[in-house]
């Protein structure tokens, strides 16, 4: 089976495309932005600075599940137990590791910068409308906002999403194209 070399994903290009094609269409997409972007799966060499974004309260104080610093040992046992239909993506940006998006086994759509340097350059917003289009069979999608979280807000309503519910100060959004 053909695999794309950014996202590590099946290739399915449709009708007519070569099977000897590197990328997957959405990933083709996103490597010809200017700067580039790319993605590649979340690997163990990548585990510690992820732990160091995760555990920044900047970032952290916008996650529904998690309310201080992460510990290593939970972080790797994390790790070690995603289920196979969960998907967790490096975002690379001018050459460097500047954040994450992820797709969980409920469909539920997460992404964060932790470069701050990345911010304000549409890194956020090519990157989730690459997941958008690479993960649209298991549509719709969904993403959980805290509702102070404005620039998250603007972000998913910019890829199309649209507030669907509330859940106390938690705006769910969902993404059906």
């Amino acid at each position: 089976m053909l695999v794309c070399d950014n996202c590590e994903l099946p290739v399915d290009n449709g009708p007519g495309a070569e099977d000897s094609q590197p990328l997957c269409t959405p990933c083709t997409a996103l490597s010809e932005r200017t700067p580039p972007i790319h993605v590649t799966p979340l690997g163990r060499e990548d585990l510690e600075l992820v732990l160091a974004w995760r555990s920044n309260e900047q970032i952290y104080r916008h996650f529904r599940k998690q309310d201080g610093p992460l510990d290593w040992d939970q972080h790797i046992s994390w790790y070690d137990s995603r289920p196979t239909d969960r998907h967790d993506f490096v975002i690379h940006y001018k050459d460097r590791r500047v954040g994450v998006i992820s797709v969980d086994t409920t469909d539920e759509v997460s992404i964060y910068l932790g470069d701050f340097s990345s911010h304000g350059h549409g890194v956020a917003t090519a990157t989730l409308r690459w997941l958008c289009k690479r993960f649209a069979d298991r549509t719709p999608l969904m993403a959980e906002i805290h509702e102070d979280n404005e620039s998250s807000k603007r972000l998913f309503e910019r890829c199309e999403f649209h507030q669907e519910g509330r859940d106390g100060s938690w705006m769910e959004y969902l993404y059906e194209p």
